[in-house]
């Protein structure tokens, strides 16, 4: 008799396209039958393609051997297609055609549900002006990372400005390419207020803020800078997401961002978003501004500010679903 496979092994393995054809079929119907390996695919998935994705790579200071540009990495990078798009397709409701299994669709579409949980002076009204602490963040409801501000402006509104790019944790050899503003958020507050029992809904998180790029005089040396959302959901205890960053992050239960190139002059409102997974305890929420290159040394960022970051909780009922064989 054959040994039951490592199914988390088997599907790193299938990330990196390592298995054989064999592992590979075996895995795909392991898919189609287990509602918990099909969920633990696509976490690692969705993990996994956020790792290998040059902007994330900027955004969490990566290690070196993490960072793209390399045309060596852009041919890794291909052949995660595939995997990347079974995780999409599962995740939309729809699985086609793996590997001439079948079909697995959703039955109706309930409407949806939204409802936004307040995260700690997420308008910076309530927050006094000056520096924010430079520092990860160890306990909940606080805004703390790399240099930025809290300004008021003429019309008497409060908005966070991005200072400087640094090294959160000040390692010497780390990049400093962005500069990120962090957030810890308490999960179980947020499951006291859901009203709905686990099996008859699924909900997902979306952070959202409202950007803006002013004039500056560093604009001539920041034509590739970003401004970015992430957010990642952990099973730990707080001031243990600090110890471990950046590395921490391919321990997240689920992830979410977004970046985007503003104009001085621009400002949007940009969202990421993320299933919220039932075991995870901890959301850590971040703003940033990068420079749009690796470098370790601080770079000024001119006129980026942020305001208005806001996290909504999205409830929509499980789906029925079906599998017809071909």
């Amino acid at each position: 008799m054959k040994p039951t496979p490592d199914w988390d092994t088997l599907i790193q393995k299938h990330l990196d396209g390592l298995t054989t054809e064999e592992e590979a079929k075996a895995l795909s119907a392991r898919i189609v039958e287990d509602a918990e390996v099909r969920s633990r695919y696509l976490k690692a998935a969705q993990v996994h393609g956020a790792l290998a994705d040059e902007t994330l790579a900027l955004d969490v200071e990566s290690e070196p051997e993490v960072k793209a540009a390399a045309p060596e990495l852009q041919k890794v990078i291909g052949r995660f297609d595939w995997p990347r798009q079974v995780a999409a397709g599962l995740a939309a409701g729809m699985f086609v055609g793996l590997l001439g299994v079948g079909m697995i669709w959703a039955i109706d579409s309930p409407k949806s549900e939204a409802r936004v949980f307040d995260i700690a002076h997420g308008d910076f009204e309530t927050m006094g002006e000056g520096p924010t602490p430079t520092q990860f963040p160890v306990r909940f409801g606080e805004w703390a990372g790399n240099p930025a501000e809290v300004v008021k402006e003429a019309s008497g509104n409060k908005i966070l400005r991005f200072v400087r790019t640094a090294n959160v944790k000040g390692d010497p050899d780390g990049f400093a390419s962005n500069c990120s503003v962090f957030q810890l958020v308490d999960l179980s507050v947020l499951r006291r207020q859901l009203e709905a029992k686990p099996s008859q809904a699924q909900y997902s998180l979306k952070l959202s803020a409202r950007f803006r790029r002013d004039p500056a005089a560093s604009d001539a040396e920041l034509h590739r800078s970003k401004v970015s959302l992430r957010i990642f959901l952990f099973q730990a205890e707080p001031e243990s997401i600090g110890e471990t960053w950046p590395q921490v992050v391919r321990q997240a239960e689920a992830l979410g961002k977004k970046s985007i190139k503003l104009e001085p002059g621009e400002d949007a409102i940009i969202s990421a978003s993320c299933f919220l997974e039932s075991d995870a305890t901890v959301a850590l929420i971040a703003v940033a501004a990068s420079a749009g290159y690796n470098s370790k040394t601080s770079v000024s960022l001119g006129g980026y500010f942020v305001d208005d970051v806001q996290l909504t909780v999205i409830k929509q009922p499980k789906l029925p679903i079906q599998v017809v064989s071909r």
